[in-house]
């Protein structure tokens, strides 16, 4: 007797998308501490970068240590956490730990190019302020590259190509630090983009 077909979505792209609790306080902290740095701190946007976009990427300054940020922290350890464990990482015996996070704030018409974040593990965004129309946050199939792009009868997580997240205030997203994403640009005149973003090792 023949054996039925069974489809195993092997080699998967896992992403966590995560509505935090209590964002609203959180993000009132962290849109004081925004304002104070962009009156004091240059944009440290690294050399080699297409898009103009305020980030603190390259800057000296540890982020999570300032006061309006400090409960951030222990936001995306949490989170990331869960995440790690959802892939089985074996962070009882490799814990994660922060190595990288920096402030992105993006004005009308600025966006993001495809990129990926090289020796890490997992990365994530944070997004303190993300009206309506601010941009989508695009995520990239890892074989898009090798990848026929045939024709579908609808689009799904299956036969994508690119994911589109749309981002919302107090939401986070994570995802391994290899898939490729992309920021579209800000289509709001008067409203900027502000996200946090990061990132862990092991």
């Amino acid at each position: 007797m023949k054996q039925a077909a069974e489809i195993h979505n092997f080699f998967p792209t896992p992403i966590q998308l995560s509505g935090i609790e209590n964002s609203i306080d959180l993000n009132k902290s962290i849109m004081m501490g925004v304002e104070s740095i962009l009156k004091t701190e240059p944009n440290s946007m690294p050399q080699g970068w297409s898009c103009s976009v305020y980030t603190t990427m390259k800057s000296s300054m540890n982020l999570l240590e300032r006061p309006e940020f400090q409960p951030l922290r222990a936001v995306i350890m949490a989170e990331a956490t869960q995440f790690a464990r959802s892939l089985y990482l074996n962070i009882d015996k490799h814990p994660l730990r922060l190595s990288e996070c920096w402030l992105n704030v993006y004005s009308a018409g600025q966006s993001q190019e495809v990129h990926v974040h090289p020796n890490c593990v997992l990365s994530g965004i944070y997004y303190a302020q993300a009206p309506e129309g601010c941009g989508e946050l695009f995520l990239h199939s890892p074989y898009s590259d090798v990848m026929l792009d045939p024709p579908t009868t609808r689009s799904a997580p299956l036969n994508a190509s690119i994911i589109p997240v749309n981002p919302q205030d107090g939401m986070m997203v994570l995802f391994r630090s290899f898939v490729r994403h992309s920021v579209k640009p800000n289509l709001l005149k008067n409203e900027e983009r502000v996200s946090i973003a990061f990132n862990l090792t092991m």
